[in-house]
Parts: structure tokens; C-alpha cells; sequence
């Protein structure tokens, strides 16, 4: 499967050449693969919002290249907007991002300034509001009227609008209860499948990551620690753990049947897959005991 974003030796550094210079990302060289669902993960100050900054070009490398299908996105750099549109980008916490007077005022913002009639407009916020879950009746309402998790819905709604052909989110579920979570989760594997998109989402929840992801990407210090599979990451627990992290509770549980001689494959990471051959073992008469 190809890559549809790369970044190439980027190095990023915040105030350059100052007395307060600090290397966020070093040498950093990790591929996306089109269609998949890619989970960032890595401990507070690892690079991860520098690198999704990156990714539709709101930062740019002091070194290396971003490329969006082999391209760099910073050839032409005015007109980095049009990256924008194809890479939409939800920042953490993104209900403080809203600023518009109504709510369909404020989805409808990007398609309006992509150029598109307000008849197609208005019909990108329509699909765009009942994809998060956004009732019609809310549309006309101040985004300051409404509950913090309508918020974030509105945020991502407005984000959603454009058709990006990536989507890329910075903890995107971040202090909604399991409920919100699961629903805001599952509407991205929904846009990965109906739009062929591509999703890229940043989250400290690896039973999340283990839920909703094809492939991760663990930063450590600035530095690819390891990329792969979601089977393929959480099986190297020693690994995960040096970078302060955790595998999800389930992988630990399921090691641990393994080692009490219960016939579990390696790479279960998730209550269903868990479930799943336990249940397939007793109904073998196999030992799940």
C-alpha cells in the first residue's frame, strides 16, 4: 500500500537561534499509509503535536520534507492553503477554535473559502453536521450555546466539511466521557471507510489506539521509537514501556493467560479479539481455564 503522506529527515526546532532554541522533532522519517487509520503515540513532550503540525503544513521543518503523494508540500509556499484543504488538521481541545456567529456558520467556513457556491455549502454542512451527530435544530444556534461535546462536534464537523482526503486530530476525544469517545471514534473509522480517507490521530489511550488503529507510530524524545502494526507494537511491551508508556490492560491480561499455559497467539490487544479466542477455545473443549 503507498504512502499518501511522508515526512523525510524533518527536524523541527522552536525558537531558532535563540537562547531558548528547543529540538521538538530529530531526523523523524515515518510514512501514512492511504486508507489506514495511523496512531501517534508517545509520552507528554515526545513531538506529537509538532509532527501533526506538520502534516498540512501549520509548522514548517527547519529541516527534512513533508510530501503529500511524493510532493513537497512546501514547493510552492503560497499555496500552502490548498494543503490545508486536502489535509484538514483538528487541534486538541478544538471547541476553543470556534469563533462564528451560528454553527452552520462556522462549518460552513472552510467550504466558503475553498471557493464553493452556498448551495454546495450548504449542503457539505449538512453532511458534515449529521456525520458528528449534530441535529439540524442546533445549526442555527450560537456555538457558545452549546454542551462541550456539541463543541467538539461542531469542530470537527467544520473540519469534515472540506472532504479532506487526511484527516489528522490531536486528541480528539480528550475529556469526553466512554460514550462521547466511542461515538467520536467510531464516526473516524466511519470517514476513513466512506471517503477512502485517510485518518491520523494523536491519543494517550491505548486502548483506543488498540480499538481504532491500523498501524502506530511511537515517539520518543523527538525520535521514531517504532512503527508497524498494532499487533506489532504492543507485543514488544518492554519496548513500549522504556518510552513511559503502557500496553493496553487487555495485551497484559492476555499475556499473562498465556503464561498460566492458556493457547493464546501473541499481537491480542483488544477485549473482542480476547474474547473472542477464549470463546473459540471453549468450544473446543481447549483449556481457558
Amino acid at each position: 500500500m503507498k504512502n499518501i503522506l511522508e515526512l523525510s529527515h524533518v527536524s523541527y526546532l522552536y525558537s531558532e537561534k535563540t537562547p531558548f532554541e528547543m529540538q521538538a522533532l530529530h531526523d523523524v522519517s515515518v510514512g501514512f499509509e492511504e486508507g489506514c487509520v495511523t496512531g501517534i503515540i508517545g509520552h507528554t513532550g515526545s513531538g506529537k503535536s509538532t509532527l501533526v503540525q506538520m502534516l498540512n503544513g501549520l509548522l514548517r521543518p527547519s529541516e527534512g520534507q513533508v510530501l503529500l503523494n511524493g510532493e513537497d508540500i512546501w514547493r510552492k509556499p503560497k499555496e500552502i492553503t490548498s494543503v490545508r484543504y486536502r489535509v484538514g488538521l483538528v487541534m486538541q481541545y478544538p471547541e476553543y477554535q470556534l469563533f462564528d456567529e451560528t454553527v452552520r456558520a462556522d462549518i460552513g467556513f472552510a467550504p466558503r473559502n475553498m471557493g464553493l457556491s452556498e448551495k454546495e455549502t450548504e449542503e457539505r454542512v449538512r453532511e458534515a453536521a449529521e456525520f458528528v451527530g449534530l441535529s439540524e435544530s442546533l445549526l442555527d444556534k450560537s456555538p457558545f450555546d452549546l454542551s462541550g461535546g456539541q463543541k467538539r462536534r461542531a469542530a470537527i464537523a467544520g473540519v469534515l466539511a472540506m472532504r479532506p482526503e487526511v484527516l489528522v486530530l490531536d486528541e480528539p476525544a480528550a475529556g469526553l466521557d466512554p460514550r462521547g469517545r466511542q461515538e467520536i471514534l467510531g464516526r473516524l473509522q466511519e470517514y476513513r471507510r466512506e471517503r477512502r480517507a485517510s485518518v491520523i490521530f494523536v491519543s494517550h489511550s491505548m486502548e483506543d489506539m488498540a480499538h481504532y488503529c491500523d498501524r502506530l507510530l511511537v515517539l520518543n524524545h523527538g525520535e521514531v521509537l517504532m512503527q508497524g502494526t498494532v499487533s506489532e507494537i504492543f507485543c514488544d511491551a518492554e519496548k513500549i514501556r522504556s518510552a513511559g508508556l503502557f500496553v493496553p490492560q487487555v495485551a497484559t491480561v492476555a499475556d499473562r493467560l498465556r503464561r498460566a499455559g492458556v493457547p493464546l497467539p501473541e499481537g491480542l490487544c483488544t477485549v473482542e479479539s480476547v474474547s473472542r479466542e477464549l470463546l473459540s477455545l471453549l468450544g473446543k473443549g481447549g483449556n481457558a481455564q
